[in-house]
């Protein structure tokens, strides 16, 4: 069972934020030049998802009530994050149509303040403050697509595109949280080799794991996991793709003698002085 640690806690709700932060901005800056229907902010999701799971694995946090809290603190920041940037851009383009004007109808209104005084009626209005921007939105309409909402149908379409953005991230989150953990040193397990098997290789590792193989074609592949403490002798995943082309895996929760054994076919093939395609080709990974 995996541990709550307050410390990893506040520092992925941290963490969490900065990241929802800086992908709400950036959701902010493309949504004003292209913004699918639904299809944004699952994008923004996806985008925002990926961030969170690079935060997981950095911190080894597999507690599933703290990534579940720090998922929903994200997509809420986020939401808001897009808000404020779009709320920024309108206050930038308010104050370049303002300069536009005032540059072009400067002699005039000097000579006329009646003219001035319509060239200033002409200016859209200011955002004012945030929240004054928000309930102007909520008034004046918003557009998807063909169609425009106004009133409550505007918040209701904030809160859809916000739990869009929930929905891909903690889908990206729950696909990791299957990656297998090790609750003794609190790390996620590591690739430290991976490579392609033969048939003559296969023929060796059935006997040296007790278990019948099914028929697997040419096509295998292996990986190695470790978790960063090696409280293990490791997992091997075998994938491969079977007669219907569909891709098959298999995975096998190694001791230390099968461990060793191992260990020793990969040693005894890399001291072959040629290496035909029939023995197994290997590429380790530095440790973490």
């Amino acid at each position: 069972m995996v541990r709550f640690r307050w410390e990893k806690f506040v520092l992925w709700l941290l963490l969490a934020a900065v990241a929802a932060v800086g992908v709400g901005q950036l959701a902010a800056w493309l949504g004003g030049y292209l913004r699918p229907v639904l299809v944004f902010p699952l994008f923004v999701g996806s985008l925002l998802g990926g961030m969170l799971v690079f935060l997981i694995r950095l911190l080894d946090l597999a507690h599933r009530g703290s990534v579940l809290v720090g998922v929903l603190v994200a997509s809420v920041v986020c939401a808001g994050s897009e808000h404020w940037g779009c709320y920024l851009q309108a206050h930038r383009e308010y104050e370049r149509i303002a300069a536009d004007w005032q540059a072009q109808t400067q002699g005039l209104t000097a000579l006329s303040p009646q003219f001035a005084q319509a060239v200033q009626q002409q200016l859209p209005r200011p955002p004012g403050t945030f929240g004054e921007y928000l309930r102007r939105q909520v008034q004046e309409g918003r557009q998807i697509g063909p169609w425009i909402i106004q009133g409550g149908w505007v918040w209701a379409s904030w809160w859809l595109e916000a739990g869009l953005t929930f929905a891909a991230a903690l889908a990206l989150l729950g696909a990791t949280m299957r990656w297998p953990y090790c609750s003794r040193c609190e790390s996620w397990y590591r690739m430290v080799r991976q490579g392609r098997l033969f048939p003559k290789d296969l023929a060796r590792w059935a006997p040296l794991f007790e278990i019948e193989l099914p028929a697997m074609g040419k096509n295998v592949r292996f990986r190695l996991l470790e978790c960063l403490g090696r409280c293990s002798a490791g997992r091997l995943e075998l994938v491969w793709e079977d007669s219907d082309g569909q891709l098959q895996s298999r995975q096998l929760e190694l001791d230390a003698a099968q461990r060793e054994k191992l260990d020793a076919l990969w040693q005894a093939a890399a001291s072959e002085e040629s290496s035909p395609p029939e023995t197994a080709s290997s590429q380790d990974l530095p440790k973490e």
